[in-house]
């Protein structure tokens, strides 16, 4: 095996230079190619920009063009105002654009561009000018001029009548709106040709000299105003037609300048993606030579570091595995691999010491385990024999006890680990026997006082009959009383009810009878205001009728082109004629209603007052019948005291009867209890006592006289259950014993 000198961190470090070297190569190759590609891509995104700053720019053109329309369309300042904000927008765009653009064609375009649009919002100021010279509202400029010059002349046209004066001024107004419409020049002649005409015509026409003086000075004013308003409008359309052809000559040049722009910067692309081509060539060739220089370099020193490892690798599984008797190769080595080995050398050494000391620790647990089990053995067979002396010991004191014997005492010890058991065993009987003495003195002293409470219950029983019948017949008697007093009240508070009823309804009838008669009177009031709006009506009628009259006259007169306007002249005056004959007719009408209304009031009023004469009378029969109700109650509510406090005394007498005999039966059971437990205490051997069988039977025989049936006080009592107090309780709990 060959000896290698260098360690593993030396050999290593050999790779560091050679991975530089290529590394810094393929950065080198990189970095030239990002340059190139970054001043390709600079020129790209520089044409890309330009195209996106001329969209914004042809958006802020139209946006002008629709500033404009605004403006013409609605003439209102605001428009004008936003139309400034654009053009200030636009001009900053222009510029942004200059700066952008790198070919003389494209920067002579955009030249041209910049000079259209000077001219158009030159000329868009001239417009805007004109138009605040027309007047924007109808009420200033030109147009207010010329609108108070016609409100002029129309008001002194009022007094007069002559219509074909108002005709020739109806046909100058619409020569006059047809211009402002259509802005036709051939208006303007019409409308100056209709002037002379209507100032030609003879001063009987205008009413008077002193009506012609007023008007054709209004007229002259008028036409002057007319005149002054169409030549200003003739030329602000002249100058919209220019401001037009101008933004109609910028326009195809922004097609141009894109198509120009479009063309530079595919240009641009194309050389950018020749030259990042080229780069990608250079730079895969060095990539790939750089990795093969470094990957051989690295399989060789990688060769030389694997082959050690592997086998000493395999010699520690097989360590792993149990093998303790190969022996570790490379273990003299200077290296990184040889100390590695003469670690693993060592482990190995390790592995043999503990399998000695295993076989040595299992020898000795196989000892302890069997002592172990022989102690067990001997503290289990003590145990039980203990546990034999306690049973046998307890069992014979729970015999005696069983058969009743409580003078007894375990006097045997027992093992330390039972001896409380025994003397726990000792304490109970002794206490039980205790108990059971007092039990028997006590048994005695219940002898004689139920014997006592016996007799006493006997002189109470009958002394408790006599009085329960007595009050029974009061109580009965004084029931009859109270039901007939009871009837009377209730029959006065019904009497009384209903007079209360009547006197509300009386009352009630005169406020509704008072509603009707007001109801009547404004019924009347709204008849007479109905009839003044149909006297009204009536009149209108009346002047329609008239009107209709002089307009048919005036339509006849026209001749023919008046027909159509007499045909409708006539049917209005038929509608009013109708309208007159219906408007009499309804007035007639409201007359007879408001003749009925009246006397129906008069009828009303009669039923109200004997409505309140009826009221008077039931409130004097209801102030009656209160008092008789008054008296009837308290009458009722004494008796019905009285008859409480009786029912209340016979119900306290028959309980006390009643108790009275529980009291008696209880006596007898608690001496036929008393005798019961004389017998159970008789069973048990107390120390220091006699059997008491012969007391028990004398309390026995004693029960049975005491509980002998007394005669029942009345028949409700023999119903009522007899308690056994707290005698049947002792009876379970000794029971349960």
């Amino acid at each position: 095996m060959p000896r290698f000198h260098l360690r593993l961190t030396h050999r290593i470090g050999l790779l560091v230079p050679i991975a530089i070297v290529g590394i810094l190569a393929i950065v080198g190759i990189f970095v030239v190619e990002r340059n190139l590609a970054e001043g390709y891509r600079q020129q790209v995104q520089a044409h890309r920009n330009a195209d996106r700053t001329l969209l914004v720019l042809e958006s802020e053109f139209l946006q002008n063009r629709r500033a404009e329309k605004d403006f013409l369309l609605r003439r209102q300042e605001k428009y004008a105002a936003a139309h400034q904000e654009i053009a200030a927008k636009a001009k900053e765009t222009i510029a942004a654009l200059g700066t952008m653009l790198g070919s003389q064609s494209t920067l002579s375009q955009l030249q041209l561009i910049s000079e259209g649009y000077e001219r158009y919002l030159g000329e868009f100021a001239a417009v805007a000018d004109a138009n605040r010279t027309l007047g924007l509202e109808p009420t200033a400029g030109k147009e207010g001029a010329m609108r108070a010059a016609v409100h002029s002349i129309e008001e002194a046209l009022k007094a007069v009548t002559d219509k074909g004066l108002k005709a020739s001024m109806l046909t100058m107004r619409r020569h006059e709106k047809d211009f402002i419409m259509r802005r036709d020049h051939k208006y303007v002649e019409k409308h100056a040709e209709e002037v002379k005409a209507f100032a030609s015509l003879p001063a009987e026409t205008f009413g008077g000299k002193e009506n012609q003086g007023k008007i054709l000075p209004a007229l002259q004013n008028y036409s002057v105003a007319f005149a002054d308003y169409a030549a200003l409008a003739e030329n602000e359309t002249a100058l919209r037609t220019r401001m037009s052809e101008t933004f109609s000559t910028v326009e195809p040049i922004f097609e141009q300048m894109a198509t120009a722009i479009e063309e530079e910067k595919a240009e641009a692309e194309t050389e950018s993606a020749a030259m990042q081509q080229f780069a990608e060539k250079i730079a895969l060739g060095a990539v790939l030579a750089a990795i093969a220089i470094i990957a051989a370099t690295v399989f060789l020193v990688g060769r030389t570091i694997s082959a050690p490892i592997v086998a000493t690798t395999r010699s520690m599984t097989r360590l792993a595995d149990g093998d303790t008797t190969s022996a570790i190769p490379y273990a003299g080595r200077k290296d990184e691999i040889g100390e590695m080995a003469g670690a693993v050398e060592i482990f190995r050494q390790a592995a043999i010491a503990n399998q000695r000391l295993e076989a040595e620790a299992a020898q000795n647990r196989a000892h302890a385990d069997a002592e172990r089990v022989r102690l067990q053995e001997e503290a289990e067979a003590a145990a039980q024999a203990r546990l034999r002396q306690a049973t046998s010991g307890l069992a014979g004191g729970l015999q005696r006890l069983a058969a009743g014997d409580l003078a007894f005492q375990l006097s045997e010890p027992f093992a330390p680990d039972f001896e409380q058991l025994r003397h726990d065993l000792n304490s109970a009987v002794s206490r039980l026997g205790d108990a059971l003495a007092a039990v028997a003195d006590s048994s005695g002293s219940i002898d004689g006082g139920s014997r006592e409470i016996s007799e006493s219950a006997d002189d109470l029983s009958r002394r408790t009959e006599q009085q329960a019948a007595s009050l029974e017949e009061t109580a009965a008697a004084l029931d009859e009383i109270t039901a007939n007093v009871t009837s009377s009240t209730r029959r006065a508070e019904e009497a009384r009810v209903v007079a209360g009823e009547a006197n509300s309804s009386a009352a009630k009838s005169g406020v509704v009878v008072a509603s009707a008669v007001e109801a009547m009177r404004r019924i009347e009031s709204s008849s007479g205001q109905i009839s003044n709006i149909i006297g009204v009506i009536d009149e209108i009628a009346f002047q329609t009728n008239l009107l209709a009259l002089n307009a048919g006259v005036e339509a006849a007169r026209a001749g023919d082109a008046g027909k159509g306007f007499a045909v409708v002249a006539q049917e209005v005056r038929e509608l009013a004629q109708r309208s007159a004959k219906a408007a009499k007719e309804i007035k007639e009408l409201i007359r007879n209603s408001s003749v009925e209304v009246e006397g129906g009031v008069k009828l009303v009023r009669d039923t109200g007052e004997a409505l309140k004469a009826i009221g008077g009378h039931v409130a004097t029969i209801n102030q009656h019948m209160d008092a008789i109700a008054i008296s009837a109650r308290e009458q009722s509510v004494g008796l019905g005291e009285v008859n409480t406090a009786v029912n209340q005394m016979d119900q306290v007498t028959q309980k006390n009867a009643a108790m009275v005999e529980e009291a008696n039966a209880a006596s007898a059971q608690l001496a036929s209890e008393a005798g019961r437990l004389r017998e159970l205490i008789a069973r048990f051997t107390l120390p220091g006592r006699t059997n008491g069988a012969t007391a028990a039977s004398d309390l026995r025989a004693m029960a049975r006289t005491m509980a002998a049936p007394t005669a029942p006080v009345r028949a409700a009592s023999a119903t009522r259950p007899i308690s056994h107090g707290n005698a049947a309780v002792a009876q379970d709990d000794w029971q349960e014993f």
